[in-house]
């Protein structure tokens, strides 16, 4: 369920900040299809506690952990599909999405190194958040590590705070530096694009999942239930109020992703909880869930290709979304099942035979000691 409202937000965002007009006639929710970005702060949440997770599971600080087979699997999940699409917006394969060719090599080598959070993300805009999840796949082991050696609970939440205080500290500091008034194109390249911008989120991520490891959570699925309902209700709320980057203040740029990392880290805590129940539209969400990742590296590409629709059809909104939102998903699945879903393939049969190789190492060890 996270995944999937991840994922539609971020879709409504990226179509009603082009097709540039209130869906339904509705401000409101206009306002909600445009602050849909916070969908990209929930993927960060989920993914600080699906590593975090994976990581104190799979013996982090002993020698059950290899960082080879932690690196690999991550490469795995992301790098085939990320490639795949970088090439096919170069050589122009999505209709009407065109890209600069000026300096492409340089540019496709440092998206190639997940540097596009802190350089320009101009293949695709909505790269630079791969720079950001490659970099905290690599600090990750090196905070959990730390963590887990931390006996005392009060200073593993200090550490978390910590790290999460230094994100909020350099975003002032980066907007005090800014000359009033502060345009979204120098917030997002400046204030929220960067790796160090974005840690509130993947350490709530990583709090929730060492919560759950140390027993501090123990929620009934009832309560998960409520907490997932609260936080979406909130969440939805908050994104209905008003556009938020429409006038960027200090609480925009300081304070706002505090709320939005607490809101959703509320929403990933409930679905945590209660995650055995069945809910409403369960395979659509499934569904969605599992397109999640490439829906987001295709669906920006697609939409000049929507609004040429929506024009030959006279500026037609319903012919917008519909083209948007269909090519989006068809694109999506071909996508996932020819590249995504077989290379994750691989790399699950590898894990299991370095899992088996490792088990075999060690029977042979504990049998010479014998």
């Amino acid at each position: 369920l996270v995944r999937s409202l991840a994922i539609v937000l971020v879709l409504f965002r990226h179509g009603q900040r082009v097709a540039n007009s209130p869906p339904l006639g509705s401000d409101w929710l206009g306002h909600v299809f445009l602050n849909g970005w916070v969908g990209v702060d929930l993927f960060f949440v989920l993914s600080g506690y699906l590593i975090a997770q994976h990581l104190l599971r799979s013996g982090l600080g002993t020698q059950h952990f290899t960082m080879k087979r932690y690196l690999v699997g991550r490469a795995m999940r992301i790098v085939p599909a990320y490639f795949a699409v970088i090439a096919l917006v170069v050589i122009g394969a999505f209709p009407l999405f065109d890209v600069n060719q000026t300096l492409i090599i340089p540019r496709m080598i440092y998206h190639a190194l997940f540097l596009q959070d802190y350089l320009p993300s101009n293949i695709n805009i909505v790269f630079w958040s791969l720079g950001v999840e490659a970099k905290f796949y690599l600090i990750a082991p090196v905070l959990l590590w730390v963590l887990v050696s931390l006996r005392s609970s009060g200073a593993q939440i200090a550490l978390l705070l910590g790290v999460a205080g230094t994100a909020t500290a350099l975003r002032y500091v980066d907007f005090t530096a800014i000359a009033d008034p502060v345009s979204y194109e120098t917030f997002f390249r400046s204030l929220r694009s960067p790796f160090h911008a974005c840690l509130e989120p993947l350490i709530a991520g990583v709090a929730i999942s060492l919560a759950q490891y140390r027993g501090w959570i123990k929620l009934t699925e009832h309560w998960g239930i409520v907490f997932l309902a609260g936080g979406i209700v909130a969440l939805l709320g908050l994104l209905a109020s008003h556009e938020f980057m429409a006038d960027i203040g200090l609480y925009d740029a300081v304070a706002q992703p505090i709320v939005i990392a607490a809101l959703s880290g509320l929403i990933t805590l409930g679905a945590v909880a209660g995650k055995t129940t069945r809910l409403p539209f369960e395979r659509g969400f499934a569904l969605v869930s599992r397109l999640s990742y490439a829906l987001y590296l295709v669906h920006y590409p697609l939409i000049p290709f929507a609004l040429f629709c929506s024009h030959e059809a006279g500026s037609s909104l319903l012919v917008f979304w519909t083209v948007y939102l269909a090519t989006s998903f068809l694109v999506a699945w071909v996508l996932h099942r020819y590249v995504e879903k077989p290379c994750l393939e691989i790399r699950d049969r590898w894990l299991v035979r370095g899992q088996q190789g490792g088990a075999m190492v060690r029977l042979e060890a504990r049998a010479k000691q014998a």
